[in-house]
């Protein structure tokens, strides 16, 4: 999903900073199928007007970010930062049954 965007996965370079609107790279066969329906659930977000927790998402899952690293360096605090995260989990475990 987000890691198809700029990902470090498989060790394969991945454009950075690519817009949702460009075409996915095509699925792998070890890919889980909740992958596609998590990018949905991120790509509604960023649609939305919420870039803020798309990006913030991809920090801390795809760059390991500690969550005081994504405070400073996108300048919110850290209960923000941490209740945005709460939030998405919350979103994904609501809308993704397995």
């Amino acid at each position: 999903a987000v890691y198809r965007w700029g990902g470090e996965r498989d060790n394969i370079a991945r454009a950075v900073n690519m817009g949702w609107s460009e075409q996915l790279d095509s699925e792998h066969v070890n890919e889980p199928p909740y992958v596609v329906e998590i990018d949905l659930i991120l790509s509604g977000l960023y649609q939305s007007g919420f870039e803020h927790s798309v990006e913030i998402a991809k920090r801390f899952y795809l760059s390991s970010q500690a969550v005081w690293q994504i405070a400073v360096k996108m300048r919110r605090t850290e209960p923000f930062v941490g209740l945005t995260l709460r939030g998405l989990c919350g979103l994904v475990e609501t809308r993704i049954t397995e």
